[in-house]
């Protein structure tokens, strides 16, 4: 039987609308297949190292024992993690001249970032060569010198020791061999500075994650030339780990989003504007395994939030704001006591949440989290290591170059009779920073 010009037309039909729907599916379905990924639990973007070779953990049993305030955990995570990780610490315009310090605390390790003459920021441990004694004991300030007060070396804003009382006049002590500790840093072309604590060569900046943070910049307005409006450290009870998991952080952002706005926000027909032109952006990203990143969109703000352990059972919050332009005066005290208030809060939630782990003894759910599973495979990678090596492996411990030398001088100084420098129970040896 022929075929007739109405089956015909049925056919081209249908074949037509078969063509527009998948069209319209492929249309739909496009903008989230080319999103990054999603953490299932917090529902925001999640940049990672693109190193994930330890996320193959998926059984309860692997959560070691202590996950949430033990001592041992806690010192793994210092040696596997922390030591070998690049961590998001703070923002250029924070540095506005040469001199400008901060100083940080992270798992145990002291450290502070500076400007120096030249206009680069450096990171150096806070600890003088001499006897181990804190070089900044301030969070903030500016100084050209820093000393250490317990026998006053004196180090520049490169960490070249330029003071050393006693020592001058002794064989075998060399200056240059005595400078502090550099730490790894690497600067994000929108300002952002990261630390690597590994004194050896460090795991190349990602770029994957610098691409990713790159798209967020822009659609946070953050640049290097923004403008630092506040920021605080704060401290709470609680693991490090049940912070930097976001679980409050949606309620918090939230309540920020709307008090920002109210404080310092565009017009009406700006809004209106940023409305249908940022409708599919997302405004959080997460910097693993420490850090949040947010875009205030109606108000051309940006917030980075930092959970630094300090041991095994507290934690230090560090928040800071920029802006895309200056700010003034009455709303920077605004915006301050906004974010203050607002992190008082996040803090006191978070610390009810741990007590509440604690009495239950963890939950197996934590394995749904993909930060969770990215420490988990990073610590049995290293333990994995430490056993092969038949030791703890420290990658951020220095062995300074002239150590013989120096003992020879400090030996010979003590000689002469400065009897301070035996009395202090808190000496330490300057040839083995052992973390």
């Amino acid at each position: 039987m022929g075929t007739t010009d109405a089956d015909f037309l049925t056919s081209s039909a249908s074949i037509l609308v078969a063509l527009v729907t998948i069209i319209f599916l492929l249309h739909r379905t496009w903008p989230h297949l080319s999103q990054p990924k999603v953490d299932e639990v917090t529902g925001s973007t999640v940049i990672t190292s693109s190193n994930d070779s330890g996320l193959t953990v998926s059984k309860v049993s692997d959560i070691p024992e202590g996950w949430w305030n033990g001592r041992k955990v806690f010192e793994l995570e210092r040696r596997a993690l922390f030591s070998q990780t690049w961590l998001y610490l703070a923002h250029c315009s924070q540095f506005q001249k040469p001199g400008s310090y901060q100083s940080f605390d992270v798992a145990g390790f002291p450290v502070f970032l500076i400007r120096g003459k030249d206009d680069k920021i450096r990171a150096f441990h806070n600890i003088c060569r001499h006897r181990a004694y804190a070089i900044t004991r301030k969070e903030t300030g500016a100084s050209a010198i820093l000393g250490c007060r317990y026998h006053g070396w004196s180090y520049d804003s490169t960490g070249r020791l330029v003071k050393a009382p006693h020592f001058d006049d002794v064989p075998g002590f060399d200056k240059s061999q005595n400078s502090l500790f550099e730490v790894h840093t690497h600067n994000t072309d929108q300002g952002m500075i990261f630390m690597n604590l590994n004194c050896g060569e460090p795991a190349a900046f990602g770029s994957e994650v610098a691409s990713t943070l790159s798209g967020f910049a822009r659609m946070a307005s953050l640049e290097a030339k923004s403008t630092w409006v506040a920021g605080q450290t704060l401290s709470g009870g609680f693991n490090w780990k049940v912070g930097a998991r976001a679980r409050h952080l949606e309620v918090y952002t939230s309540q920020l989003h709307r008090r920002m706005s109210e404080v310092s926000g565009p017009s009406p027909v700006m809004n209106l504007v940023r409305s249908v032109t940022r409708k599919s952006t997302l405004e959080e990203y997460s910097l693993f395994p420490t850090t949040h990143v947010y875009s205030f969109r109606n108000a051309d703000l940006c917030l980075a939030l930092s959970f630094f352990p300090a041991s095994e059972s507290k934690t230090n919050i560090r928040f800071d704001l920029f802006a895309r332009s200056a700010v003034n005066e009455p709303e920077i005290q605004k915006m301050s006591e906004v974010l203050q208030s607002a992190t008082k809060n996040l803090i006191g939630e978070i610390e009810l949440e741990y007590q509440y782990i604690l009495s239950k003894q963890g939950s197996s759910g934590e394995l749904n989290n993909t930060d969770t599973l990215q420490i988990l495979g990073q610590l049995k990678e290293h333990t994995k290591l430490e056993r092969i090596e038949g030791g703890q492996i420290l990658p951020a411990m220095h062995n300074p170059e002239g150590s013989t030398l120096f003992q020879r001088a400090e030996q010979q100084l003590d000689c002469v009779g400065d009897g301070s420098q035996n009395s202090s129970q808190n000496d330490t040896s300057p040839n083995a920073l052992d973390w």
